[in-house]
């Protein structure tokens, strides 16, 4: 009989959740976050009190510092609440056995928090991944040693970024000044590119992605995407159809896979964004992958959807 008592405890036993109550939580909120409204501050400690949160800490998170990670083992959870480049910031200075990341979207795109939560609204994603989400991972990508965790891209090409921003900023003729700027430097500056141990050869731009860039967590290694661009036009259809999921079926566009790789310039210098923040390295640019990123609370793809 014993056996079947067992069993019987098991089937009631409630969940385990994932943050026991009572926790503590080290908490970074960006009040300038692109989604973010005026009343959010106020919100954000009344989902705390509802999720059974026992101490926070509540931070600015302009604040954030190695200073305040230092002292990270002293909390249960590590909760943001910012945009992309908040929770990129936290997760490069997280401790790597330190406590598990929440990164919530409170920003425009919000590309890793829609990783580990789908489409979740920010407070359910807290409600959600404090219940029942699962600690894993979080890889990352290295470029000479600076982190990124969504996309690095190198050449020319990366200026095109800064269109894009004119377009949604509703400023029509600097975005088209800055794509014939981003079109002209993406000749006069081509770069040469290798995956592994290959032979270094040209390439007009190229896209190095984490998961987090498709919407997962799990991965082996990095994508690795060579755009073979022979003709301006070439250019402009590849960055018109980036806007749309058809990209990777674009003639000149290369997919493969890799764990580590360089690029460089004859120029001397190579233009890239990582996560989308424009960067400028001077010499020949290393990347490799890193699976042994900080813990994160995410939800499987099947949570995430309910």
């Amino acid at each position: 009989m014993e056996p079947d008592s067992d069993l019987a405890a098991l089937a009631v036993a409630p969940p385990t959740r994932a943050v026991p109550p009572a926790a503590k939580a080290l908490v970074f909120f960006n009040e300038k976050a692109g989604s973010v409204g005026p009343n959010d501050r106020e919100k954000l400690v009344a989902t705390l009190n509802d999720a059974e949160i026992g101490q926070y800490a509540l931070i600015d998170a302009e604040k954030i510092s190695p200073e305040l990670f230092a002292h990270a083992s002293d909390f249960d959870v590590i909760i943001v609440l910012g945009g992309d480049g908040t929770a990129r910031a936290a997760a490069e200075l997280a401790p790597r056995d330190g406590p598990p990341l929440v990164l919530l979207p409170g920003g425009t795109l919000n590309i890793l928090p829609k990783a580990l939560y789908g489409e979740l609204a920010w407070p359910e994603a807290l409600k959600a991944a404090l219940e029942r989400g699962v600690e894993m991972r979080l890889p990352l990508g290295r470029a000479n040693g600076e982190a990124f965790y969504v996309a690095a891209l190198f050449g020319g090409t990366t200026m095109l970024v800064h269109a894009r921003e004119a377009v949604r900023e509703g400023r029509p003729l600097t975005a088209w000044r800055r794509l014939r700027v981003a079109f002209r430097r993406s000749f006069m500056r081509s770069l040469r590119a290798r995956k592994g141990v290959e032979r270094m050869s040209k390439v007009e731009a190229l896209g190095v992605l984490l998961p987090s860039f498709s919407g997962g967590i799990e991965a082996d290694d990095l994508e690795w995407v060579r755009l073979e661009a022979r003709h301006i036009f070439d250019l402009a259809r590849v960055s018109l159809r980036a806007i749309t999921a058809g990209w990777r079926n674009d003639p000149a566009v290369q997919v493969s896979h890799t764990k580590s790789g360089d690029v460089d310039s004859p120029m001397g210098y190579v233009h890239a964004t990582l996560d989308g923040e424009p960067r400028r390295f001077y010499s020949r640019v290393h990347i490799k992958y890193d699976a042994n990123g900080p813990r994160v609370l995410a939800l499987t793809p099947q949570e995430s959807a309910t």
